[in-house]
């Protein structure tokens, strides 16, 4: 029911128009709101209901009746109560990359969100973050908003360029029975390979993480070059080494995969590997194994720069490690692995050079160029493990007495030969 009002005075105006308002804001929601309206046969001002959504007025109220609505005509809406005697227009078609969520009816107009994939920025469309490797997607994109990524945890990979996919767990080798021959990082998940015979890599990728690195093993067995062991025949080395024996097929495969210079080094390798849980050998073996956790633990090189690799790298003597190697080191390995693993390739590359004696010329090269001090103090402290390690003086002593004993090697001819 419209209300009729017979205005002359201003004042009386703006009391009804303030006593209406508090009125208005006291009721019920089913009491309609009012709009002003002027008769203009009258010239009498009038609180006329204004029309629910979904309908558009038809007729103003007048002192008699009340104000006449009509529905919105199709493809028309009225999404809230008002005085226009018309109704908005739907919004013809969605926008480049959205989709229809809702039709237009006669309370709204049509509704249009991102395709999937995508999100709205102010009034684009834009296509949903893929997470780099070593990230994981934590919450899902939506049409309004984007893909969150977080870093993977420990234990955990992702190799990246997915805007759906949680960092994964790495892989139990040991739960499915097998060796891990390479741990997991945050990039990539864990190697695993057979238990049955120790795993024969002369030349390994340098693209990969390896987390096997033997910096101090490469140091021990390299010292007994100068034992002229390569001049003995594999056959007879292998026969004189104490312990469990490497099989003859493995030292087929490893007289056909790696150069003469190798034969011994990985001979050795796959000797301490077969004779590491033999308690005769154990101090000779772990004194070994102890070296590489000390050297594992060097905090000092946690966060190096690919810079700081480089200068490490060109101040080694012999074959250089290439920069795309290390940036593949510093791409796929974590921070705390980065020096080792450029080790790991240089002396891959110069296994005929002693990797203390390679760390001591490296820190004489950096010195006169004026290296970082947290640069020098951490190599400093890797070239003194490596160097120092007492298993050095028990491989030597072994393989000492065994050339010594005239029993063994006796008028065998070089490998050469």
């Amino acid at each position: 029911m419209s209300t009729r009002t017979v205005t002359s005075n201003p004042a009386m105006k703006l009391m009804l128009l303030f006593t209406a308002s508090l009125s208005w804001a006291f009721q019920p929601q089913a009491v309609p709101p009012k709009y002003q309206y002027r008769d203009p046969l009258t010239s009498d001002l009038l609180f006329c209901d204004q029309c629910p959504p979904g309908t558009a007025v038809k007729r103003h109220c007048t002192a008699d009746t009340p104000t006449e609505c009509q529905p919105c005509p199709e493809r028309h809406f009225a999404e809230n109560w008002h005085w226009g005697d018309t109704c908005q227009y739907c919004t013809s078609v969605c926008k480049e990359r959205q989709l229809v969520k809702q039709q237009c009816n006669s309370t709204h107009d049509q509704l249009c969100e991102c395709a999937p994939g995508f999100h709205l920025v102010v009034e684009f469309c834009i296509a949903h973050v893929t997470c780099l490797p070593g990230y994981g997607v934590t919450a899902l994109g939506t049409p309004v908003s984007d893909t969150v990524c977080e870093g993977c945890p420990d234990g955990y990979f992702s190799t990246g360029g997915t805007s759906t996919e949680p960092c994964r767990p790495h892989k139990s080798c040991s739960e499915l029975g097998l060796k891990t021959l390479r741990w997991g990082t945050s990039t990539s998940d864990s190697l695993c390979g057979s238990k049955e015979k120790p795993t024969l890599e002369c030349f390994q990728h340098p693209t990969v993480c390896h987390n096997d690195v033997t910096l101090c093993e490469d140091a021990v067995f390299q010292s007994l070059a100068s034992l002229q062991l390569s001049s003995v025949p594999l056959e007879r080395l292998l026969e004189s080494l104490p312990g469990q024996r490497v099989d003859h097929k493995s030292l087929e495969r490893l007289k056909k995969s790696c150069s003469p210079q190798q034969q011994v080094l990985q001979l050795l390798r796959l000797w301490k590997e077969q004779n590491k849980d033999q308690d005769k050998l154990y101090g000779i073996i772990q004194g070994v194994n102890h070296c590489e956790r000390k050297v594992s633990r060097c905090n000092n090189l946690r966060n190096l720069t690919v810079d700081d690799l480089m200068k490490v790298t060109n101040s080694l003597p012999g074959i250089r490690v290439q920069e795309v190697d290390v940036q593949a080191v510093v791409s796929t390995c974590l921070p705390r692995q980065y020096i080792l693993q450029v080790l790991h390739l240089w002396k891959a590359a110069n296994y005929n050079l002693d990797v203390a004696k390679g760390l001591s010329h490296s820190l004489r090269v950096l010195r006169s160029q004026g290296a970082p001090r947290y640069l020098l103090k951490g190599l400093k402290k890797i070239s003194r493990i490596i160097g120092t390690t007492s298993a050095r003086k028990m491989y030597e002593k072994m393989f000492v007495n065994m050339l010594q004993d005239e029993s063994c090697f006796k008028a065998h001819k070089p490998l050469n030969e």
